[in-house]
């Protein structure tokens, strides 16, 4: 019943007048602060976010699916069953652009004062002259470090850490971050020319943090030892045969869900019960994030 719902609503808002009633009632309750937009990633998601009938019309005109809720400050989620490729292809360019512009003219038409972007988009749109984006590196930087502090002091961890993805957008800043908190941060990136894991850190109870891209882990199983614990906040959360493989060699996984929130409906592949850290403000004070236990 829900994806019907979703679907009437998503269609209702291919024109901008619902959105100029929302950001009407919005500039005189109040309420309604993030929009929102995440996308399928690879070809197998999108069925999660459009049935095969609608996916052109929405492929490049981001629609909402939920409402999200964090710290009494109320976001709009939007999707286009899109993939990485389609984004990255030059021969998009143009549709690339119009879907820039309409997340920013829907953030307008809501008078919402965020726009989060979920996956590759925060590097790959951070210099862009079509959407004001937040940077959510700093809030992602937070909730990791929030999550590790949890892991650390319930496991018995080495305060050596291994960074998965260090050289990325998100991995440039936390590994400063986590230099700063006391730990020994050893990256591994093939962009900063480092493939193995540290031979030196072979059986010690070290943390391994993933923020590459998804299915790199993969890669590297052989190089894992037991007693490790490994924290996922990479999107989507590892998949079944991954984890199985992981613990079958004795590895604790959590997944970071994300910062303590909800989006209705709830969003697919590892964010339920949780607002996505690159769609989270970033709080006042300490930050209460969700971990989930995989393959327990």
């Amino acid at each position: 019943m829900i994806k019907p719902v979703v679907l009437l609503c998503a269609t209702a808002c291919l024109t901008y007048v619902p959105y100029v009633f929302l950001g009407f009632w919005n500039r005189v309750f109040g309420g309604w602060g993030t929009v929102f937009y995440c996308y399928a990633g690879e070809a197998r998601f999108i069925t999660a976010y459009a049935p095969p009938w609608a996916i052109d019309i929405f492929r490049w005109r981001p629609s909402p699916i939920g409402v999200m809720r964090q710290d009494g400050v109320r976001g709009i989620v939007l999707a286009s069953p899109l993939t990485e490729a389609e984004f990255l292809n030059p021969e998009n360019a143009a549709q690339f652009t119009a879907l820039q512009r309409r997340i920013t003219r829907i953030a307008r038409l809501l008078g919402a004062d965020q726009i989060a972007l979920a996956g590759i988009l925060p590097g790959v749109l951070k210099n862009s002259p079509h959407i004001p984006s937040t940077d959510s590196r700093d809030i992602v930087v937070k909730a990791v470090l929030s999550a590790t502090r949890h892991l650390s002091e319930n496991h018995a961890l080495d305060p050596n850490i291994i960074l998965l993805g260090g050289a990325g957008h998100v991995g440039q800043a936390l590994r400063p971050a986590l230099e700063a908190a006391g730990h020994a941060v050893s990256v591994v990136d093939p962009a900063a020319n480092t493939r193995e894991f540290p031979s030196h850190l072979k059986g010690t109870p070290c943390l391994l943090i993933d923020v590459a891209r998804k299915g790199v882990v993969e890669k590297y199983l052989d190089q894992l030892w037991p007693g490790m614990v490994m924290l996922n906040e990479t999107f989507p959360s590892p998949s079944r045969k991954t984890i199985s493989a992981l613990t079958a060699k004795g590895i604790q996984v959590w997944h970071l869900s994300g910062v303590a929130g909800s989006v209705t409906p709830p969003l697919p592949y590892g964010y339920e019960d949780a607002v996505p850290c690159c769609a989270a403000r970033m709080p006042e004070g300490a930050m209460d994030v969700k971990l989930v236990r995989l393959g327990a």
